[in-house]
């Protein structure tokens, strides 16, 4: 269990048992105080799909390039190519699951890509509003992360994710993007056609897109564990040509710069790093 806090806010992680991690790679809570008016954040590209419950008011999901927006009250959205930005206000209180990067195929769910779903349209209203109720009866914490676990398990199908999939996002998970397609290919004894046609389908973006994403992840997380003057280091770690290219892929998954994103402190980018942050803005947005 991975707990994280932010100021009124906590956060914690669960691993799910063992027969599940293949689909699933933690369930996670969060209770905030009450917020007083609507608070913004960047919610960051990670290469993994989802599930969020709401058990206090729902938020908002926003898709700053297209303009759509989604009711965050019981939502599956998937793998995020661009920064989606999620707003809140009143009591937020959520339970959800990130699934690994296929992890939707074994629900009997397509591959989403930067797309939302409501919960009810795959399971209907009721049993929704069902597994909300249920899960507000329990208290937050592992109680409340098994009740989730249970009802995900009980809807799985046997549609596995060919094994050369798996493979191929340990490879590029294990050197946080920074590793060749060509060199992701060998590892997986198969042809780049086979493994493009293959990981598309049940990721929804292609291996080189993956680990673009999993390398700015990685960078960004890099920024927010270390000073503000970090960046020109840190893009050289994580293998961008120069600072202007780090600068540009940050601008793409988070549609702001390093530095405005470091001057609002985001809690949420903070908490899916694992790491514990103080909320000094001041002010509520």
């Amino acid at each position: 269990m991975n707990r994280g806090r932010t100021v009124g806010m906590g956060y914690e992680r669960f691993l799910p048992a063992a027969q599940l991690r293949e689909v699933i790679d933690h369930v996670w809570l969060v209770d905030s105080a009450p917020l007083p008016s609507l608070r913004q954040e960047i919610l960051i590209p990670n290469g993994r799909p989802g599930l969020a419950v709401a058990l206090g008011d729902p938020g908002t999901r926003h898709d700053p390039v297209t303009r759509a927006e989604w009711p965050n009250a019981a939502s599956v959205f998937g793998v995020m190519t661009r920064p989606q930005v999620i707003g809140q206000a009143g009591v937020s209180s959520y339970a959800g699951v990130e699934f690994t990067p296929w992890g939707l195929a074994s629900l009997g769910l397509p591959a989403l890509v930067d797309e939302v779903r409501q919960l009810a349209d795959w399971v209907g209203p009721a049993t929704t509003a069902g597994l909300a109720a249920e899960l507000r009866s329990v208290p937050f914490g592992q109680a409340r992360a098994d009740r989730l676990l249970g009802f995900l398990a009980a809807r799985m199908s046997t549609t596995a994710a060919p094994p050369i999939v798996a493979e191929a996002v340990r490879a590029i998970d294990e050197l946080r993007g920074q590793v060749a397609v060509a060199d992701v290919v060998r590892r997986c004894g198969t042809s780049y056609s086979t493994l493009y046609r293959v990981f598309r389908k049940y990721v929804g973006i292609g291996p080189k897109q993956y680990a673009e994403i999993i390398r700015y992840y990685h960078f960004v997380g890099g920024l927010l564990g270390g000073p503000a003057d970090a960046a020109a280091t840190l893009s050289a770690l994580h293998g961008y040509y120069d600072q202007a290219h780090a600068a540009r892929d940050f601008k793409r998954y988070t549609g702001v710069s390093a530095t405005s994103f470091l001057a609002v402190q985001n809690g949420i980018a903070a908490l899916m790093h694992g790491r514990s942050v103080q909320d000094d803005r001041g002010r509520d947005g």
